[in-house]
């Protein structure tokens, strides 16, 4: 396949896999949710890169994409979406400036997190494996115990995660004091969690900015976050991922500026949407969601596969990443599912959709036994992979990143399907799952066709350190004019409506608009 012709194909199947992953993402909501479109945006781009090298990365990569993308998961956005369905112009242009933002800090951490998968010598990645399983460990028990809960409760922060940043870097000291190889690992963990806690005290605690209230202020701790992990790779001398990081940012912040337009238009019934029948009644929440995803793995496709894998150097594969690979797959394929799928029986249960007793056995019993035996599937699996005894797993490195690609996407998809099966007769939700399926049907075509053949690089390949990795002119001219485009929105918005939509809010104020 021509070069050209695979990045577009690439940049294509990246732009859907991310869209789909993202309207899922809403049906689950949070980090977990978050971890869907992010894991699939990774192994779009490994599939698409033409790189032997990336391909033996499969899982790796889309370890790092839903990490990277969990982490905006934190962050809500239906207040200040409400801001934007305001009449009021100041409060229509706060509410973009702010979906810049969280959009900005989404893309831009999860692309310099997912930019490490491909940046970073495999000794180095290696070191994870035992750090972050630790550190997911604790966030369970934390979790199942209820102490995450009864801590938030307590002291509440400005209803923010800060308990999984202080068990963040209560685990990394930790694990960095018993066992010194892995200090390198648990370094950039202590880094991500104490730039959380200085964002958090310095911009929330330190000088009462909020963002959304009453609502979350982990966006303060995202902003920290970043700026640390910038600093680190600063330091690190990974200019390529800082890069990614930069695009990222932009890409993602005028992906929820654009996809916000659209919901705006669709609701006010603007322009066509109020001409035509069948376009009223739509479910604009959801299409507004999946457009923030088409949009985001479009353009953090496009750098990926257009600028950053036809140039950049292999990565060191010295010591292998075997224990990461396991971590990686037990991530994807148990922690993610369970994660976001338990949801479904909980809704069950909730809206009496299920009995409450079979056979003398709670329903919930019954499906907590299919989830065990579905995750002992995949345990053995694993384990028979790693001994290179399961047949079941293709024996080329792009092969096995296919079969983790189509996993990680039908079964989602499935799973979403499953929980709004009851309301599937309205005209709105129907047409959501049914572009799921659609859309995991496209990409899951792609996916297959895509030629096993790796292609030809560029002849004068550059290191991550390499200083030509730098945002070009264009970057900064773009970050410059995003005030007018986004004031440019807002008067647009205003425009399409002459009352308040329902559910908007003003910001000043600090009240809510009567619907």
């Amino acid at each position: 396949m021509d070069g050209t012709l695979r990045i577009v194909i690439g940049v294509i199947l990246a732009g859907l896999a991310m869209s789909l992953g993202w309207g899922i993402r809403g049906d689950y909501g949070h980090e977990a949710g978050a971890m869907i479109p992010g894991a699939m945006l990774g192994l779009s781009i490994c599939l698409a890169s033409g790189r032997e090298d990336w391909w033996r990365r499969a899982s790796l990569m889309g370890m790092c994409g839903a990490i990277g993308w969990a982490f905006g998961g934190q962050m809500s956005y239906a207040r200040i979406t409400g801001y934007t369905a305001s009449s009021s112009l100041p409060d229509v242009f706060y509410g973009y400036a702010c979906l810049f933002v969280i959009g900005g800090l989404w893309a831009g951490i999860g692309s310099a997190i997912l930019a490490l998968s491909v940046t970073r010598p495999a000794a180095f990645l290696e070191r994870f494996a035992r750090p972050l399983a630790s550190l997911w460990l604790v966030w369970f028990a934390l979790s199942l115990s209820r102490a995450t809960s009864w801590l938030s409760d307590r002291w509440s922060l400005n209803d923010t995660d800060w308990v999984g940043a202080i068990s963040a870097l209560a685990v990394a000291g930790t694990w960095a004091l018993l066992f010194p190889p892995d200090r390198s690992a648990c370094g950039l963990i202590a880094v991500l969690a104490g730039g959380w806690w200085a964002g958090y005290l310095v911009l929330t605690a330190l000088l009462g900015l909020h963002m959304t209230p009453p609502r979350s202020d982990n966006w303060a701790g995202c902003v920290g976050l970043f700026t640390a992990l910038l600093l680190y790779l600063h330091r690190r001398q990974d200019r390529a991922a800082g890069m990614l990081a930069g695009y990222g940012f932009w890409i993602g912040g005028m992906g929820f500026v654009l996809g916000n337009i659209l919901n705006m238009l669709g609701r006010a019934q603007w322009g066509p949407v109020g001409r035509y029948e069948v376009l009223h009644g739509l479910d604009y929440w959801k299409w507004m969601e999946q457009s923030f995803g088409l949009l985001m793995g479009l353009g953090v496709g496009a750098v990926f596969l257009g600028r950053v894998g036809p140039r950049l150097t292999s990565p060191v594969e010295e010591g292998g990443t075997k224990r990461l690979r396991l971590v990686a797959l037990v991530l994807l394929l148990i922690v993610m599912m369970w994660a976001n799928l338990f949801k479904n029986v909980r809704n069950w249960t909730s809206h009496k959709q299920i009995p409450d007793v079979v056979l003398g056995l709670g329903s919930s019993w019954w499906l907590l036994l299919i989830g065990i035996l579905l995750s002992a599937t995949v345990v053995v699996a694993l384990v028979r992979h790693g001994r290179r005894r399961l047949a079941l797993s293709p024996a080329a490195a792009f092969g096995r990143g296919q079969l983790l690609f189509l996993l990680v996407t039908w079964v989602p998809v499935v799973g979403a399907f499953t929980q709004a099966m009851p309301g599937l007769s309205g005209r709105g939700v129907f047409l959501v799952h049914a572009s799921f399926w659609i859309a995991a049907a496209l990409v899951s075509l792609i996916a297959v066709s895509l030629p096993p053949e790796s292609e030809h690089r560029s002849a004068a390949p550059h290191a991550a350190s390499a200083a030509s990795w730098r945002l070009g002119r264009g970057f900064w001219i773009l970050l410059l004019l995003t005030p007018i485009i986004l004031y440019c929105a807002a008067r647009l918005t205003v425009a399409a409506h002459a009352e308040p939509l329902p559910g908007s809010a003003l910001r000043f104020a600090e009240t809510i608009l009567p619907n």
